[in-house]
């Protein structure tokens, strides 16, 4: 192989941006050597947001290639051209001269790491660690050779890495490709069962009402030929009564045997079907599948992905779920309640806007969902979803409520009076004109327009509300034996407010009293 001359391999070895030898080399991803301070000014010149290039071929890269490793072989030979120093032209073979002494530069002080003169090693470098370039060639060559076969055997085990993250990638793909499938498959079997349990529930409910029709359709025809003999039987005395015939008197029977006898086989119908005592069971099934889908699997889904440690260097510019920040804690004293309880409310609910599915007490202050009651058409009675509205409403001012909660399966909130009664929409908070704090046990949730923002759960069975009409703000507070902040609505409100509750099965929800 021909030997570079010295001015060829310092051209070789020249950094493409200072036009010097190689400072520190550093190797791009595309294969390009220069300057680590020179490649480093070079990207930190760019735009942070990338893409970047290369110097050298503007070979675009996503990201900042990081960090900048020093190209240990390179860097030898470069250390061993700085080491011969300059030479003046010679031929092919000939030995470098001293240009102070002019004499070969047949030796290498390792002290100071370059070729000298035997003037040199006299005097410069007299006492110095020396040995002859040929000895030092060698030694570095064995040196070259050694980390030669160090890059190899690294590179060999960086492929073999490469070729396992690949087949692991696959397994991957796989492993959820066969687990999307399998509860796919589940909940497509679970979907088929429930359609089916409710083709026979409202099958049942059909066959139970049309019996029950048609008991009551009996039961009215007898009814009204009874109604018709007896009108016949009241003619005929009001005619007998009417005569002041003695003898037409005493010959009107006394009693009405068949009508006595008619009365008895009238069976009247139950007027309420009491399905739901009959169906209890399945009530019972259904109330744990909603729970177990509203509640627990949703706070299972939040703890997983709560509980996912991402790297910064393997940190992208995909948005990623942050875990929402504890709730900060406010001391309960004077000082900090005495503003809330000033502006303390009593209010009481509605009754012409509660659902038939829920019970007010005597009061109006406390709304439970354990029984279905029999309440008179009302324009403003919600007919889709559990929940009652207040008879209270404010429109300017600042206002304080607390509501004490038996189980967490409330949304409390507050509404425009204008709140749909009868369709889907009618959840507070699942609209534009109401905002509401959903409480499950394991999923906390404030909405507004049907947007969710996830909060972190907790265990509260007393909640503060303060609305502040003027501000535009709405905040919920958990009362224990601390006052914690939980979420705060920041809206512009346009029409009076009206506070809301909706209830679960089994549960209680009180308006407090001025604690």
């Amino acid at each position: 192989m021909a030997v570079l001359q010295s001015r060829e391999l310092e051209d070789k070895l020249s950094c493409a941006i200072c036009l010097d030898i190689f400072n520190d080399p550093v190797t791009t991803p595309c294969g390009h050597n220069f300057c680590m301070t020179c490649l480093q000014g070079h990207l930190d010149n760019q735009s942070p947001a990338g893409p970047y290039d290369c110097p050298a071929c503007r070979t675009k890269f996503e990201q900042q290639p990081q960090p900048l490793y020093k190209n240990l072989l390179l860097d030898e030979v470069v250390q061993i051209l700085k080491l011969r120093g300059p030479e003046p032209p010679h031929s092919e073979g000939e030995l470098l001269g001293c240009q102070v002494h002019c004499k070969p530069l047949d030796l290498y002080c390792r002290k100071e790491r370059q070729c000298i003169c035997s003037a040199c090693a006299v005097r410069e470098h007299k006492g110095h660690d020396l040995v002859t370039v040929e000895d030092e060639r060698l030694q570095r060559e064995k040196e070259l050779v050694a980390k030669h076969e160090e890059m190899e055997r690294q590179v060999k085990k960086t492929e073999g890495l490469i070729d396992t993250l690949k087949q692991q990638k696959i397994s991957i793909k796989d492993s959820a490709s066969r687990a999307q499938t399998n509860y796919v498959n589940k909940f497509v079997t679970l979907k088929k069962e429930l359609e089916e349990v409710q083709d026979k529930v409202i099958e049942y409910i059909t066959n139970e009402e049309l019996v029950a029709l048609e008991q009551a359709d009996i039961a009215l025809a007898r009814l009204e030929e009874k109604c018709t003999e007896l009108r016949g039987i009241r003619l005929m005395l009001a005619t007998t009564l009417k005569s002041n015939d003695s003898v037409q008197i005493l010959k009107f029977p006394q009693e009405i045997h068949p009508v006595n006898k008619r009365q008895q086989d009238i069976t009247l119908p139950p007027s309420d079907l009491a399905i739901e005592n009959k169906l209890e069971g399945v009530k019972r099934a259904l109330e744990q599948i909603s729970i177990l889908t509203h509640q627990n699997l949703q706070g299972i889904f939040r703890q997983a992905s709560e509980s996912l440690d991402i790297p910064e260097s393997t940190a992208t510019d995909r948005c990623v779920s942050v875990k929402p920040p504890e709730p900060r804690p406010l001391p309960v004293n004077l000082h900090i309640r005495e503003p809330f309880l000033q502006r303390y409310r009593q209010l009481s609910f509605n009754p012409n806007t509660v659902h038939r599915f829920l019970t007010l007490s005597k009061d109006n202050r406390r709304v439970s969902h354990k029984a279905t009651q029999k309440y008179p058409m009302h324009v403003e009675r919600f007919e889709k979803e559990w929940q009652v509205l207040c008879c209270e409403s404010f429109d300017t001012g600042q206002h304080y409520w607390e509501v004490q909660i038996s189980s967490q399966w409330v949304y409390l909130g507050v509404t425009y009076k204008r709140i749909s009664r009868r369709d889907k929409s009618s959840l507070i908070g699942r609209n534009n004109v109401s905002w509401a704090l959903q409480l499950f046990s394991n999923s906390y949730s404030a909405w507004h327009d049907s947007q969710e923002v996830k909060l972190q759960p907790a265990n509260y069975k007393r909640v503060g509300v303060h609305l502040d009409c003027t501000a535009g703000t709405l905040t919920f507070y958990g009362i224990t034996n601390t006052m914690t902040l939980i979420h705060t609505f920041q809206s512009v409100f346009t029409e009076p407010l009206y506070p809301a509750v909706w209830v679960g099965d089994d549960v209680v929800a009180t308006l407090c009293l001025l604690p």
